[in-house]
This record gives structure tokens, sequence and C-alpha cells, in this order.
């Protein structure tokens, strides 16, 4: 003799099934968390631990002015770093210049001394003088680069050609 089951015994039967087979797929996606990680601390607050570095950014502008009365030359430089710091910043500039059928290298540098950067971009003017001759309108070179920076400021620098063009330097 067969058993006789209601037909809404079986709809509870299959309903448990159905549930149990939801609650096991729940459950497996339990196993993956979806709350995030650990916070790492920011870069800034461990500048200074050995492991951790602050990286700096340089950028010169593309024009450059020069003074044609006395030859001298403003450079505008920008820096930006991962967190507080102060270095030095070491401005180079050089042109090629012709004279007749002579080629002459005239030459300058400048340092800008305890520059104080942050996360937030800073630019200031470098006054550059040559060290003989003066520089003229046209193509120059300049190089930038961090000096007297904390072990754990990476170094930086940036080389740039750049159009030097006739103003006053204020």
């Amino acid at each position: 003799m067969q058993a006789f089951t209601s037909r809404a015994g079986r709809r509870s039967l299959a309903r448990t099934i159905v549930i149990l087979t939801a609650a096991a797929a729940l459950g497996a996606c339990a196993d993956e968390t979806t709350a995030p990680g650990p916070r790492v601390p920011d870069r800034a607050a461990l500048a200074g631990v050995p492991g951790y570095t602050t990286s700096v950014d340089l950028a010169v502008y593309s024009i450059v002015l020069v003074d044609p009365k006395y030859g001298g030359t403003r450079v505008q430089l920008a820096v930006t770093c991962s967190s507080n710091e102060v270095f030095d910043v070491i401005v180079d500039l050089e042109q090629d210049q012709r004279v007749g059928a002579a080629k002459t290298l005239v030459q300058g540098s400048s340092t800008f001394h305890d520059v104080a950067c942050s996360d937030a971009s800073a630019g200031f003017p470098v006054g550059i003088y040559p060290s003989s001759g003066a520089f003229q309108p046209g193509r120059a070179t300049v190089r930038a680069r961090v000096a007297n920076q904390q072990s754990w400021v990476e170094p930086a620098e940036v080389t740039r050609r750049v159009r030097v063009n006739a103003g006053e330097i204020e």
C-alpha cells in the first residue's frame, strides 16, 4: 500500500528544499566578506619611518624671461610633495649661442634654499644670472633638482627645453 501525501504536504516539502538550497547558497557567500580591508596609513603619516619615502614632483614652466639690460633670467618652478618636507632646489640654465662662426655656452645656476613643500603645488620664481656672458632670447635648457633633503625624501630632477623671451624682471 502506498502512502498518501496530500497536495499541501508536497508543497511544504518542496518549499523546505528550496529554502535549504537558498540558505546553503547564502552561507557560501557569507564566507566572502564585503567589508573594506584594513586601512593602510597615509604615506604622509609615515614620513620619516624607515622603509617609507616622500616623493617630490618638480615642474618647470616652458617660458623663461630674460632681462635684456642685465642678461639675468627668471625661471618659474612648481613643486609638490607627498608629505610636508623642507629642502633646497638647485636650478641650472644653459644656452648655446652663436657669435659669428663661434659657438659659446652661457650657463648660470641658482639655489632656492629651504623650500617648504607639501601636497599642494607651490610655484615660485628663481632668478639666474650667467657666470659669464648674458642670456639671450632663444632656446635654452633648464635643469632643476632637489638637494639637502632628508634620507626618506626621494631624489627628484627635471630637465626641460624652454623658450627664453625678453621681458622686464621685477
